[in-house]
């Protein structure tokens, strides 16, 4: 039998276990609870992010409805229109989810006018709130009359024929096939039939096609294409989006550019000549093409302008006496040496526009930089006009700094490193060989190069086989990123094989675009390219990249191409702030 002492321990042992007991089951309920708290408050953050993202999307698309295609609107008109703008303020957003709104809090509406062409930027803010925890998101709307190609990371009003592991972010354009596959094809030692099977694309942003059997995947069996709705694959698997991420765009409503025709206007613009003076003069040019003074005419015209800089090329670089001696000889010396140099500093501040008849070479030696002043550039439509080619290939160790509007008759070729802050519409073709194209920082914005080519856009050699790392759109010290659009008439061939092909910009074709891309290191071999065999590389380790950059409608506005129909452009989503319990 248990003494009476050993009963006391024995209960005092007990009503420890229950005191523990209690204090363990306290906690777990109170971890429980917190955690089904916690649980609960995440859940109606998302969903409160998501009813704000659900707000802006069906605002904007309400602006696309009322603003898109609409053709030949008068400034007035448009004003008008615009007061459309404030009805966002009375919808509300539909949601099954209980306690939860979603609204359109704030419009802020600003007018831009270059020339006779205004346009809207509207600033939208919406607030969706579920449970007591709210969301604000930003959105900038560009209303205005520009072309669509400006609103996509990349695209085709053709086919878009993709090999191999592109990375794409941004929105992307296919006005006839989409085609997908998941082997580059490229060229080596003369080879044109080098091939390496990689991964399938893969993107951050909406695809715009005709239909759904518009996306076709290429069938290593048949050795054909066939819609992807007819194989095992999910769009997930060969693009990267989901379903609601794909959406139909008519190509007739399509606002397309004609290079030649933007040309013109903006000639018009810079020069206050007759416009069918200068038409004329293009026309016979580009009906002319295998003739050497074909833009002779257009030169003749374009003198007569007002405010126009008329030169034809450097002097000669002036010689040094023989005899030092001399006085007058070297009087004479420095007087032209005085003028040599003073040639070159105009190009320092430009504040008219200038036509310049014959071939440009910019070197970073003579021509150390080829700068409007802010006022002459961003308000007062000056522009360079070359009468001839533009090279811009830089010999000196710092950057070539172009910071100018430029009307091309001839071709673009631009290498080494360059800082840019420019629009360049050429008539002829473009090149891009080993190219360091940066955007020139001014106050923490980075601005950047939109050329927009007739001919067609060879991109080569950018890097190739460089260790480059992956990549990173916010390095702005990323030597292999090119800041900067191209546009071409004609079809393009774009590699980030061997090479790489970074872009924080865009590309677009009229004819058919396709591109070929790997992942991951390469490097050149005997008989091939030796490419990384790294089972763990991803997106951010592709040689093809292209990031949309949002802000070239406000740094290049002034340049733009314009048309006579309105397009929506619809920027990238931001938070504002979350609140809640």
């Amino acid at each position: 039998m248990q003494s009476e002492k050993e009963r006391g321990y024995a209960l005092v042992m007990v009503l420890f276990m229950i005191l523990l007991l209690t204090i363990l089951g306290t906690a777990v309920v109170s971890s429980t609870l917190g955690g089904a708290t916690r649980a609960e408050t995440r859940e109606n953050d998302v969903q409160s992010l998501h009813l704000a993202e659900k707000t802006l999307s069906e605002a904007a698309s309400y602006l696309v409805t009322e603003f898109d295609g609409r053709e030949d609107i008068a400034p007035e008109e448009l004003s008008l229109l615009m007061r459309k703008v404030d009805d966002l303020k009375k919808k509300t957003t539909n949601t099954s989810l209980p306690d939860a709104s979603g609204r359109i809090i704030d419009i802020s509406t600003e007018q831009v006018s270059v020339g006779d062409q205004t346009s809207y930027k509207v600033n939208l803010t919406a607030e969706a709130e579920v449970n007591q925890v709210k969301r604000r998101l930003t959105q900038q709307i560009t209303i205005a009359a520009y072309p669509d190609f400006l609103n996509y990371a990349f695209g085709s009003e053709n086919d878009v024929i993709i090999n191999g592991a592109a990375y794409g972010l941004g929105n992307i354009y296919a006005g006839h096939e989409f085609l997908i596959d998941d082997t580059a094809k490229y060229i080596y030692n003369n080879d044109p039939n080098k091939t390496k099977e990689t991964k399938y694309p893969y993107f951050k942003g909406d695809i715009f096609i005709q239909n759904m059997d518009s996306i076709q995947v290429f069938d290593k069996v048949s050795g054909k294409y066939q819609p992807y709705s007819r194989t095992n694959l999910t769009l997930q698997q060969i693009l990267g989006v989901e379903n609601n991420q794909v959406q139909l765009r008519d190509q007739k409503k399509f606002i397309s550019i004609n290079v030649a025709e933007s040309f013109i206007d903006k000639v018009e613009e810079a020069t206050k000549v007759d416009r069918n003076s200068i038409k004329s003069a293009v026309d016979y040019a580009l009906a002319h093409s295998g003739d050497t003074g074909r833009f002779n005419n257009l030169a003749a015209v374009l003198k007569n302008g007002s405010g126009i800089t008329v030169t034809s090329g450097s002097p000669d670089k002036p010689t040094l006496p023989t005899d030092l001696d001399d006085t007058a000889a070297m009087d004479a010396y420095n007087n032209a040496l005085s003028d040599y140099e003073a040639y070159f500093a105009q190009f320092n501040s430009l504040s008219s526009t200038v036509l310049y008849n014959g071939d440009l070479k910019l070197d970073g030696l003579d021509y150390k930089s080829l700068i409007y002043t802010d006022d002459a550039k961003e308000n007062k439509h000056k522009w360079l006009i070359v009468n001839g080619d533009l090279t811009v290939s830089n010999y000196s160790s710092d950057p070539l700094v172009v910071k100018a509007n430029i009307l091309v008759t001839g071709n673009v070729f631009i290498s080494d490193n360059v800082q840019v802050d420019s629009t360049v519409f050429t008539l002829g073709s473009t090149t891009i060989e080993d190219a360091q194209i940066k955007g020139i920082q001014t106050n923490g914005e980075r601005k950047q190069l939109i050329l927009i080519s007739k001919g067609p856009v060879l991109v080569n050699k950018v890097d190739s086989f460089n260790d480059y790392g992956k990549f990173d759109p916010s390095d702005d010290s990323n030597s292999h990123i090119l800041d900067a659009f191209f546009y071409t008439d004609e079809d393009a061939e774009l590699y980030g094989v061997g090479s790489i092909f970074w872009l924080r910009g865009g590309f677009f074709s009229k004819g058919n675009l396709t591109i070929n891309a790997v992942l991951g290191k390469t490097s050149a071999g005997g008989s091939d390219i030796i490419f990384d065999q790294q089972s763990t590389l991803t997106k951010e380790d592709s040689r093809f990249i292209i990031n949309y950059d949002y802000d070239f409608f406000e740094n290049q506005y002034e340049g733009l191409p314009r048309v006579e129909k309105l397009s929506v452009t619809v920027g990238k989503k931001q938070l504002v702030s979350s609140t809640g319990t």
